[in-house]
């Protein structure tokens, strides 16, 4: 009944953004980097003048950390630009370079201290008189920044309001409160267990209708995986609420609450597209053709089928396709495809969840290889 927790998550930790995105040498991005060193100990007296509580040793790790994001951005620039000068700074050329280097970032890099790192450098700039260029273009770097900034907080608002509105997160949310203190396993096992009836009402599921030693419905599988990507964690014995991962899902708005709502949707794509977690050669086919009628949601092009049915075989094919179509139906009762007639339409907002449903996939096929 236990799904695959995702390891990578979208904004699952900040990491070290300077770190993340190894770039090539060039003399102008090693002058950039030299010059922005001489600076750590004056930038390191700003921050405590900006934060007083902050003591030398603290100041001292937020100027290291904020100076080597910037310098990471910075040398690309530096590298675009034909020059390591880093006070005076094309607005333009930055939002190119800088947009390019957000792309490339891995998976599990939050992008948030990377803006903040660059705000607080260009405001130490003009506190201290050391921007050289014009004092428009300042402006305008520091508008460049700030509203991407904001912008990002707007989309996780909206993120989160969207999924807050499906049937997905009642049903994740529910079934994580009738978790209570944590439940043992040998529990959804036991036809009599409270607790097994307590949980399967939770999602809707009359547990009358099942054996506890039977797969789960399908449902149940797919409410279930939802929230072990999110905020059910099944230990050995006991499978518990995520307190800290159940409040984020439940209140608020900022990037934790979308990071947590978004794993949530992810393991409910995926589950569809891996509802027996088997990986028998039904298993894959049925993953294949309900990709494949994802891509047609997305793209809104008529689905290709006839390669696909020779590759899976025409049998196999004919059998597979009616339950793929009815994941289609499923995904649009838990509310992450919408029904327009007969077919289906998706939320632009959502479709990184469909990306990343079809990426957990195909990871647990390749595992499996």
């Amino acid at each position: 009944m236990a799904g695959k927790k995702r390891q990578g998550k979208k904004n699952a930790g900040a990491g070290n953004p300077a770190k993340s995105a190894p770039r090539g040498r060039s003399v102008h991005r090693l002058q950039a980097g030299i010059a922005l060193d001489a600076l750590r100990d004056d930038y390191a007296l700003w921050v405590r003048e900006q934060a007083p509580g902050f003591d030398e040793s603290q100041a001292q790790q937020v100027a290291e950390m904020q100076l080597d994001v910037v310098k990471s951005v910075g040398g690309e620039y530096a590298q675009a630009a034909g020059n390591a000068h880093l006070r005076a700074i094309d607005p333009e050329l930055f939002g190119e370079v800088f947009a390019e280097f957000l792309v490339s970032l891995p998976e599990g890099v939050e992008v948030e201290p990377i803006f903040g790192a660059w705000i607080d450098y260009l405001q130490y700039l003009a506190a201290r008189g050391l921007w050289e260029g014009p004092q428009e273009e300042l402006e305008a770097l520091q508008e460049i920044l700030e509203s991407a900034l904001t912008g990002f907080a707007e989309d996780d608002a909206e993120l989160v309001q969207l999924l807050r509105g499906t049937d997905l997160y009642t049903k994740v949310k529910d079934l994580a409160l009738a978790l209570g203190a944590g439940v043992h396993l040998d529990e959804f096992t036991r036809d009599d267990s409270p607790a097994r009836e307590r949980i399967m009402r939770s999602v809707g599921v009359d547990p009358t209708t099942t054996s506890g030693d039977a797969p789960a419905p399908e449902v149940f599988a797919h409410v279930w995986n939802a929230a072990v990507f999110s905020v059910v964690e099944p230990g050995e014995e006991l499978v518990v609420r995520d307190e800290a991962a159940f409040a984020s899902l439940t209140e608020g708005e900022a990037g934790d609450s979308a990071q947590v709502l978004f794993e949530m949707a992810v393991g409910c794509v995926q589950s569809h597209l891996l509802p027996h977690q088997d990986l028998s050669e039904r298993d894959e086919a049925h993953y294949l053709i309900l990709r494949n009628l994802l891509v047609t949601v997305v793209t809104g092009k008529d689905a290709e089928f006839e390669p696909l049915r020779r590759s899976v075989g025409p049998k196999l094919f004919d059998v597979v396709l009616p339950e793929a179509q009815a994941a289609l139906a499923s995904l649009s009762g838990f509310g992450l495809l919408s029904a327009a007639g007969d077919s289906y339409e998706v939320d632009e907002r959502l479709l990184p969840v469909i990306s990343a449903g079809v990426s957990e996939a195909e990871s647990l096929i390749e595992a499996a290889d």
